[in-house]
């Protein structure tokens, strides 16, 4: 259910445009509340919260916040980052801020659209205080300023460590993590197990895992694949 935030005026931040403010999008009741709350600790005006995204389109509409900070994994259906192309849509110079638990979107599903053009990405074991989330938010809206004027905004990087990997092998991960044998894997995707070990062999030596017994090589893979998605077996 969406939220009005009361704050006080004399509060607002002085990068919040036209007096507007942020939603927050987190599908997590715990984690939204808290954020909110450590936002308008740091003078950040909170205009609402959506766990949602029939929700967080709706409230965008309606109160027209100059930035979203959004979680990429929203539960089942689409994801934050097919919201944040819609909120886009409705609000072309809006500011996007991702707070995710994966160091790179791929990990969470394959063929995902691109960041929207300025967005800011933070994954959030690397964000050790709120001000790492107000300056992205600023950072944000620095970016849909330069939008809005037609000129180019650059978006933050997804840590450089994943620009090695390709969406295939990003995608064997994930399913190596699900439990999937060589076998499904190829059947899912429609190739060779021939080619899936290949894959797997390539992930490894990135990984710099050691090639021993494919059995262990996989645990090792699915324990890096949980850590790098904040998750647990599972989930």
């Amino acid at each position: 259910m969406n939220e009005q935030c009361d704050y006080p005026k004399e509060m607002r931040h002085t990068w919040i445009m036209n007096g507007n403010g942020v939603l927050v999008v987190e599908d997590d009741a715990f984690t939204r509340s808290a954020l909110c709350a450590a936002l308008r600790q740091h003078d950040v005006h909170v205009l609402g919260e959506a766990s949602s995204v029939v929700e967080a389109i709706k409230s965008t509409i309606e109160l027209q916040p100059s930035a979203v900070l959004i979680d990429v994994d929203l539960g089942k259906g689409p994801t934050g980052i097919d919201l944040s192309h819609a909120l886009r849509e409705a609000i072309p110079n809006i500011g996007i801020i991702f707070l995710t638990t994966y160091d790179d979107p791929r990990l969470l599903r394959s063929n995902l659209p691109p960041l929207p053009e300025g967005s800011e990405y933070l994954v959030k074991r690397n964000v050790s205080n709120i001000q790492f989330v107000t300056d992205a938010i600023e950072a944000a809206i620095a970016s849909g300023e330069k939008l809005a004027k037609g000129e180019k905004a650059i978006s933050s990087a997804v840590p450089p460590e994943f620009k090695q990997f390709t969406d295939v092998q990003i995608e064997t991960l994930r399913l190596v993590s699900e439990g999937l044998t060589n076998a499904e894997i190829a059947e899912a995707r429609f190739i060779s197990e021939k080619s899936v070990e290949q894959t797997i062999s390539r992930i490894a030596k990135i990984l710099n895992l050691s090639s021993d017994a494919p059995k262990n090589q996989r645990v090792h893979l699915a324990r890096i694949f949980f850590r790098l998605t904040g998750s647990t077996p599972g989930e």
